[in-house]
């Protein structure tokens, strides 16, 4: 009786143990859903916010993208503009460049058949030296003369100097045996072609000398010029002791484009320094004549007061003495009485 007792105790008690712990695991199910709910329920809201964040941030990110995009399109554009510009004036430049090419290439076409010809080169020489005249403000005919003939025993210019004198002036383009040179590389072609060169200037200095173009008897200079139409030719010629040696001794002066300039700037301050000086002759010239007439002038002055004192002198006289004397027998006649006729 009593284990069938204990029995059904136990029975009740593993039961009760069954429903609590039934009812225990509802409870802690519904517990831990309940926490899961909460919990989601919270992760879903701070996912909202941090969503929402993400999105404001996002919007901001694209806003400020959108503008930065913007901007570097906007430059886009205007480098794109820059770029058609400049692309424009690339090819008008390069049009105006295939021009300016063709001009330079007719130019030194035309240059080259310039220096290729003797005549053309005298030419040329004969422009550059009317050049630095006109500079100087020298006129043809006043203060020099340019040879018109093609005769080689007249000078090309002959310049006018104060006090009837005068400078002679030939032109040499000496520029074919030059050029060999500079084109050649070889130093036998070179030596060969610096020969000839000298050679040619060498004939041309004493064929000048010959010439009538020193003759002092005549009004010329004891010396007269030789000018190198180009400088670095004359600069060549410098180099070579033998033709300055030369054309000392001959009383030649070589000069090129630079030295002429100082040349006729010598001149044209020479005959400027000339007329003032006749200027300054002929104003003492008649200073002294002005000073002569003055002199004149002052004793003609001093004759006439002379006189004047005179005149006065004597125009006080008659005015004193000579008119007492005329008074004294008027005043007589006026104290005379007369004979009254009706009296009688």
């Amino acid at each position: 009786m009593e284990n069938n007792t204990l029995l059904i105790f136990c029975l009740l008690f593993l039961a009760t143990l069954c429903v609590a712990l039934f009812f225990l695991k509802v409870l802690f199910k519904n517990i831990a859903l309940k926490a899961l709910q909460d919990n989601q329920k919270h992760f879903l809201e701070l996912a909202q916010n941090n969503f929402d964040q993400l999105s404001t941030r996002s919007s901001e990110d694209l806003e400020s993208k959108k503008e930065a995009i913007e901007k570097q399109l906007l430059h886009l554009h205007k480098e794109l503009d820059a770029l058609k510009t400049n692309t424009t004036e690339l090819k008008t430049n390069l049009s105006l460049s295939k021009e300016q090419l063709s001009g330079l290439t007719q130019t030194t076409n035309n240059l080259n058949a310039v220096l290729s010809n003797n005549q053309a080169r005298g030419q040329w020489g004969e422009r550059q030296a009317e050049d630095l005249l006109r500079h100087f403000g020298l006129e043809e005919g006043v203060s020099y003369k340019k040879q018109t003939s093609e005769s080689g025993n007249r000078p090309d210019f002959s310049f006018y100097l104060p006090k009837g004198k005068r400078l002679n002036m030939d032109i040499k383009y000496p520029i074919t045996a030059y050029q060999s040179y500079l084109e050649t590389d070889s130093a036998l072609e070179k030596d060969k072609y610096l020969k000839q060169f000298i050679s040619d200037i060498k004939t041309h200095i004493k064929a000048v000398a010959k010439r009538n173009y020193i003759n002092p008897s005549e009004g010329t200079l004891d010396f007269c010029l030789i000018f190198i139409s180009n400088e670095g030719i004359y600069n060549f010629i410098n180099k070579q002791p033998e033709l300055i040696d030369l054309a000392f001794e001959l009383n030649i002066v070589l000069c090129g484009p630079t030295s002429l300039f100082a040349i006729l700037s010598l001149i044209h301050q020479s005959t400027q320094n000339f007329v003032i000086e006749e200027q300054a002759r002929n104003f003492q010239s008649d200073l002294i004549k002005f000073k002569s007439e003055w002199v004149k002038y002052k004793d003609k002055i001093a004759s006439v007061e002379t006189k004047l004192e005179q005149a006065s002198k004597a125009l006080q006289e008659a005015e004193t003495t000579r008119t007492k004397a005329l008074e004294k027998p008027l005043n007589k006649l006026l104290d005379c009485e007369l004979e009254n006729p009706d009296n009688e």
